[in-house]
């Protein structure tokens, strides 16, 4: 380890980020509390999203091979990489070369689907071949870089609104001869702003910024994640608790079945780590003893070893569920949850059996109280109303003849790789992903800059990608 990863951790979907100026290229980076643009929306109109490197991670020019879409490039906890190697003058970072800004994934590595926004109300000032400049009221200006330019709504001159649609997030990308190179699927973005110790306007880190900003999208979708009432309750696949990962082509989705109209599905592979994989975030309104259960779906339940993530009050554990005979509701577990939130149910599509077409379904979450609730204590007032309708959950247990087999694997170790994706793409042409500063703001792009680097967090080193292989599908 070239440095001992500290994590700055936040009650929020798991949020977490290491401090600024600690990069994943392991230069020296500007170690920065400041936050640049106090009270400015985050840049991606939704959350999740993942600020790191995208040429020091997977599928990088120097993230050690492997696939853009890799699991580590959708996780927590976010990286700054402001300062990362570049050519580019950079009076505020140690070295006076830098990378300008911060690369940002979206929730996941679609192609022009996720929406980047107005940082702050402002004009447009520049549209290039891969980039929108954004000057605000305030007087910065944001830069968004690798938007689709076909998607970009937004014209030279036109006034726009905090949070107004900007482009959808892509991987554009033109050297100087106008030739496209390509670079990973993420969002650059930068912040330039007169510094007076520089005496000139120049590129700020946008680290703090960026974190403060997410702090309340992610808190808005969370409230928008009702509690599970006391007695239990249904998360559908389309609530805003769900959320899933991996390549968008290995995601099928059934309309017309399925619990509630609708359901996903997708094949198991027998690997290491997970390519696609989904979670049902879960906030409990009281702490009790409940059980967990998967609506199946034939005939995409064939899996007979399906791999699910537990955490509860804290701990995670690992279950193997038989998915294949089942119809409906299918017992994965009983757990102790506290109440509050920061616990969910993970399923992943890495098995350990062989086969072809192992198809497994990622439908709706059922929760079952197992206990008794404790009575209301006599100050307590009439029960709080959570947001959530009252669900009915049904019997505490499949009935003998549902075609539903109970399944409770007990206590297993907590996992012991985070996910990866295995599809092999290279992305990046080394050329970089920024461009020069012009004094007006008008220039169109220039040519790109080098990297160079490897991942380095600590909760990653005991992963060993080895037997990589290549999915059936």
């Amino acid at each position: 380890m070239r440095w001992a990863l500290a994590l700055i951790c936040l009650p929020l979907l798991g949020f977490q980020y290491n401090p600024p100026g600690r990069l994943q290229a392991g230069n020296e980076g500007r170690v920065d509390e400041r936050d640049y643009a106090p009270g400015m929306r985050f840049p991606l109109e939704r959350a999740p999203a993942y600020a790191n490197s995208q040429v020091y991670m997977p599928g990088g020019l120097h993230g050690g091979g492997g696939s853009q879409c890799d699991a580590r490039n959708y996780s927590y906890p976010w990286s700054d990489n402001f300062c990362e190697p570049r050519r580019w003058e950079m009076p505020l970072c140690p070295g006076g070369t830098g990378h300008q800004g911060q690369d940002i994934r979206p929730a996941t590595c679609a192609d022009k689907v996720h929406w980047a926004v107005a940082a702050e109300a402002g004009q447009i000032v520049h549209i290039g071949s891969y980039s929108v400049y954004l000057v605000a009221d305030s007087g910065r200006r944001h830069r968004y870089l690798h938007m689709a330019p076909e998607t970009v709504p937004v014209r030279v001159g036109q006034r726009v609104e905090r949070g107004q649609r900007l482009g959808q997030v892509s991987n554009a990308f033109f050297d100087s001869e106008g030739n496209r190179v390509g670079t990973s699927i993420h969002l650059h973005y930068d912040l330039n702003m007169l510094v007076a110790t520089v005496g000139r306007p120049v590129f700020v880190p946008p680290y703090m910024a960026l974190i403060n900003s997410y702090r309340p999208l992610v808190g808005e979708q969370e409230r928008r994640c009702p509690e599970v009432p006391a007695q239990g309750g249904v998360v559908e696949e389309t609530s805003p608790c769900f959320e899933r990962w991996g390549n968008e082509r290995y995601w099928r989705f059934v309309e017309g079945s399925g619990h509630d109209g609708s359901y996903l599905w997708t094949n198991s592979f027998v690997n290491e780590t997970p390519s696609n994989w989904a979670r049902w975030n879960l906030r409990f309104a009281q702490a009790g003893s409940y059980a967990i259960e998967v609506y199946v779906n034939p005939p995409h339940n064939v899996a007979q070893r399906v791999r699910y993530l537990i955490r509860a009050q804290g701990r995670e554990e690992r279950v193997v569920v038989r998915q294949t005979g089942a119809r409906g509701w299918l017992r994965v577990a009983v757990r102790d949850f506290a109440a509050g939130g920061d616990q969910k149910v993970e399923v992943f599509d890495n098995g350990d059996e062989q086969g072809r077409d192992l198809h497994i379904t990622v439908d709706a979450l059922r929760v079952v109280r197992m206990d008794t609730p404790p009575p209301p204590r006599p100050d307590a007032g009439p029960p709080r109303d959570t947001g959530a309708p009252p669900v009915d959950t049904g019997p505490p247990a499949p009935a003998p003849d549902s075609g539903v087999t109970p399944v409770d694997a007990g206590p297993a170790e907590a996992p012991d790789a985070a996910p990866a994706a295995d599809v092999q793409q290279p992305v990046d042409s080394g050329r970089g992903d920024v461009e020069p500063l012009d004094p007006d703001w008008g220039t169109p792009e220039g040519a790109g800059c080098g990297c160079a680097g490897g991942l380095d967090l600590s909760w990653l080193a005991l992963v060993s990608l080895v037997g990589l292989r290549r999915r059936r599908r």
